[in-house]
C-alpha cells in the first residue's frame, strides 16, 4: 500500500524506511556498527563517569584536603587535575561502549585534529594552557596577580579561563594562554609577606629625634608587624617647609598591608599631637608587597 501511495512521486518506500532502519538497527561506519542501544549506553557510561568525577572532588574539597596541611593552591590544582582526568576516562569508557577500540578512536582523533586546527586552536590551546598552570603553580587559587592594569586575587582555573576577582569586587575573565604566555606579576609567589611603607612628613621646626622615637614606638606596639626584619625608621628627606620621615615594615599576609598601614597612621598622628609636634602637613601611605630578602 505504502509502495503505491508513493509511486506518483517516483519515491521508493525504502529511501524512507532506511534513515528509521538506521536508527533502530544501527548504521555502519568503517567497520563500526553503531546502534541506537549501543549510543545509549555510551551516554549512560559518559553521565556515571562525570557523576562519580564530580563526587569525588566534591568529598576531596569538603572532607579530605581540608584535614591536611596543603596550601589552597595545590588543593584546587589536585582537584582540577581529577577533573580533567575523571572526564578523559570517562570518554575514553563511553567510546568503548560504542565498540570503537584505541586504534579506531585514535584514527577518530587524526580525523578531528584537522577540524581542530582550524576551528578550535584557541580552545585547545586554553585548554593546555590551564594544564600547565594547574602543573607548574606559577599561578595558584588564593594568589594576589596583576595582569595589565587590573589586580586582584585568583579565585578560579576553569578549562577555557581564569577568574580574578578585583578590588572592587568585579571577575577579570583572562584566558590561560594570556597567562601562560604574557607576562603576570604575582605578589605571593614565593611567599605571602608583605612589606608596608608610610611616609610622613613633618614641620621642620620639629625634633627629628623625637619623631623617630614616636613612630619607633607605634611600630613596635603594632603586633601584627615582624619583628624580624624588625620595622625601620628612616629620616627621609629635609625639605623648605617639611621632614620627611619613612616607616617600613612587614606582614605575615600581604592582605593585611592595608589594614596595618591604617592603624600605623591612627597611631603615629596621635602620637606626633600628644607630643605638640602639631597636625601631619601631608600623608603618604604606600602599600608595597615586595618581599623581604
Amino acid at each position: 500500500g505504502v509502495t503505491l501511495a508513493l509511486a506518483p512521486w517516483r519515491v521508493d518506500s525504502g529511501d524512507i524506511l532506511l534513515p528509521l532502519k538506521a536508527v533502530i538497527f544501527g548504521f555502519t561506519i568503517g567497520e563500526v556498527t553503531i546502534s541506537f542501544g549501543a549510543a545509549f549506553f555510551a551516554i549512560l557510561l559518559f553521565g556515571a563517569g562525570i557523576l562519580l568525577t564530580r563526587g569525588l572532588q566534591r568529598w576531596l574539597t569538603q572532607n579530605y584536603l581540608p584535614r591536611t596541611h596543603l596550601d589552597s593552591g595545590l588543593r584546587n590544582s589536585i582537584v582540577t587535575g581529577i577533573g580533567y582526568a575523571g572526564f578523559i576516562v570517562a570518554a575514553a569508557v563511553s567510546l568503548s561502549g560504542l565498540g570503537l577500540s584505541l586504534e579506531k578512536v585514535t584514527i577518530v582523533a587524526g580525523a578531528l585534529s584537522v577540524g581542530i586546527g582550524f576551528g578550535l586552536q584557541s580552545i585547545v590551546n586554553n585548554f593546555v594552557s590551564g594544564l600547565i598552570l594547574l602543573w607548574e603553580r606559577a599561578i595558584r587559587v588564593g594568589d594576589w596577580v596583576a595582569v595589565g592594569t587590573e589586580e586582584g586575587h585568583v579565585k578560579r582555573i576553569n578549562v577555557r579561563a581564569t577568574e580574578i576577582e578585583t578590588f572592587d569586587r568585579s571577575v577579570l575573565i583572562v584566558p590561560n594562554s594570556s597567562l601562560v604566555s604574557g607576562v603576570v606579576k604575582n605578589r605571593v609567589h614565593n611567599d605571602r609577606t608583605g612589606r608596608v611603607v608610610i611616609s610622613i612628613p613633618v614641620s621642620r621646626d620639629a625634633d627629628p629625634d623625637l619623631v623617630h622615637r614616636l613612630m619607633s614606638e607605634a611600630a613596635q606596639a603594632n603586633g601584627k608587624l615582624l619583628r624580624d626584619p624588625a620595622p625601620n625608621v628612616q629620616y627621609k628627606k629635609l625639605g623648605e617647609n617639611v621632614k620627611e620621615f619613612e616607616l617600613t615594615g612587614f606582614v605575615a599576609e600581604v592582605d593585611d598591608a592595608g589594614r596595618v598601614s591604617s592603624e600605623l597612621l591612627f597611631a603615629i598622628d596621635r602620637a606626633l599631637r600628644a607630643n605638640g609636634l602639631g597636625e601631619i602637613l601631608s600623608r603618604t601611605v604606600m602599600v608595597n608587597e615586595e618581599k623581604s630578602k
